[in-house]
């Protein structure tokens, strides 16, 4: 990020000029601030509970106790039990108002009130319930309207699907002992705004796609055209009773009906889905670098976890279920898998009518990573070659479907450019605050050149020279007042530009 400018301050009290200092009064939404990580209460609407997330300090109804305690979990932050232990006396500041999971301990949860940093179990969905409503604070609606709705929330919380185990339930239009239901949460971003999903999921279906076959056999009289080709498509065969992607398809699609989402931007919520399932290093870090347990995609999910392959699959498949032609891309000189993506030919890798979307992290579709660290892309700051190719090597296109074709690549482009535009922009400014301070430093210099010979006069007692030199003393400080203006003129510039550049990189990348 460029670095930022601040305003160049002397003050000079002379002649009774006196430099007045400025001062910035928050916005609407900067005076709640202080209800981060708060349970509000509507005082004026039966008391019911919101919660303001922290991280990006927007509310969720918090609704029924199952609603509730599958919010909060929604958006917790795991810990380990050792860290957690530490915590138990009182947790870190910036910890204040955060959900804390003990990944280690069956994903058991604690609320860190942001007031006292005392840390409160929120059990069962009950329990969960009554923490959240005696820490809760009184909010009129008219204050808790300056608190922004979460795109994630809805008074009927209809990302938040909450199981009810009061009989056996139904998951992939099969019955199953709940025992046998894991319940997965999916927490990420689009359009820089926070989004979670919830999803049950079946542990013996799990297990099943687990202990699959992940080996193509044939016989030597009979080998497969293209035996990669043959390979990859093992793990896009559904078992029976798997409707886990048309289940989140219909999710993602009504969050995209609701936004009035174009079929474009479902597409980009989607494959943002994807990017931030965490990346696995661990798994390659255990075989050398090389995937020898693929996932199928209900196994991605279930364990919400994979590398590139792993999350190309799941990627691919959503595509297939939302139209658009996808494909994988492979790249077997660095050992990388992608999204191929139906797109406009010349905007395509190798005219091939696919485009690159990048799984491991996010990525705007359409842009290359410019570094691949132990097989998860990395962003970087600039944005000169972010369409060059020549680093992925050579190029292998396999499961190619067609459909829909995503227009987006343009607009990406349009973006790519304001951003490069903006910092040569900057540039140009921080010539013009380097040229304008060394003018300020100069005639600060001729001020105080006289200003000694003033307090010499003071100190001999010499009156007469003192006041014949005052009018020229008082020209060279209102000369030096009027650069300053302009130097201050110039920094405040520079810093707007800086934050609009600064806020278009943050979009980008969603930071």
């Amino acid at each position: 990020m460029p670095k930022k400018y601040y305003k160049y301050n002397l003050f000079l009290i002379i002649s009774a000029i006196i430099f007045g200092a400025a001062f910035v009064f928050p916005s609407k939404a900067e005076a709640v601030i202080n209800v981060k990580g708060r349970i509000l209460l509507q005082v004026q609407d039966k008391g019911q509970a919101w919660y303001v997330n922290p991280i990006n300090n927007q509310r969720y109804y918090l609704g029924r106790p199952n609603d509730a305690f599958l919010v909060m979990r929604s958006l917790g932050l795991g810990v380990t039990n050792a860290d957690l232990n530490i915590y138990l006396n009182k947790a870190p500041l910036r910890l204040a108002g955060r959900i804390l999971l003990k990944v280690q301990d069956k994903g058991q949860a604690y609320y860190v009130d942001p007031v006292e940093l005392k840390l409160y179990y929120l059990g069962r969905p009950d329990d969960a319930f009554e923490v959240m409503r005696k820490r809760g604070l009184g909010i009129s609606n008219k204050d808790l309207a300056t608190i922004i709705i979460s795109p994630a929330s809805a008074r009927d919380n209809s990302l938040v699907q909450a199981p009810i185990m009061t009989q056996a339930p139904v998951v992939n239009n099969q019955v199953y002992s709940p025992s046998d239901i894991q319940l997965k949460t999916f927490s990420f971003k689009y359009g820089n705004l926070d989004y979670s999903l919830v999803q049950n999921f079946s542990v013996n279906l799990y297990n099943s796609y687990k202990n699959s076959s992940k080996v193509f056999t044939y016989y030597r009289s009979n080998e497969p055209e293209n035996l990669r080709e043959a390979f990859y498509n093992i793990f896009f065969n559904i078992k029976s009773g798997d409707n886990s992607l048309d289940d989140l398809v219909i999710k993602l699609k009504k969050v995209a009906s609701d936004n009035n989402w174009s079929d474009d931007e479902l597409l980009e919520f989607t494959v943002s889905f994807v990017q931030y399932i965490p990346y696995d290093k661990e798994k390659l870090a255990n075989s050398s670098g090389i995937n020898n347990n693929p996932y199928f995609p209900y196994e991605t999910l279930y364990l919400n976890k994979g590398v590139c392959s792993d999350k190309t699959f799941l990627a691919v498949a959503l595509l297939r279920k939302l139209g658009y032609g996808a494909a994988i891309l492979d790249f077997p000189e660095i050992n990388h898998s992608a999204l191929g993506f139906a797109c406009p030919k010349d905007y395509s890798i190798n005219s091939s009518g696919y485009c690159y979307g990048e799984t491991t992290n996010y990525f705007p579709l359409g842009v290359i990573p410019q570094n691949i660290d132990n097989g998860q892309a990395e962003t970087g700051d600039e944005f000169n070659n972010l369409f060059n190719t020549s680093k992925l090597g050579k190029i292998e296109i396999y499961q190619k479907s067609s459909g829909k074709i995503y227009y987006g690549i343009s607009a990406l482009k349009n973006k790519i450019e304001t951003i490069n535009l903006t910092k040569a922009s900057l540039i140009n400014k921080q010539i013009e605050i380097d040229s304008s301070y060394a003018l300020l430093k100069s005639k600060e210099s001729e001020v105080n050149v006289l200003k000694t010979r003033l307090d010499s006069f003071v100190i001999s007692n010499n009156i007469s020279e003192y006041n014949s030199l005052i009018p020229e003393y008082n020209n060279l400080v209102n000369n030096y007042n009027s650069v300053l203006s302009v130097y201050r003129e110039k920094v405040s510039a520079y810093n707007l530009k800086v934050k609009e550049l600064n806020d278009l990189q943050s979009l980008f990348y969603q930071q």
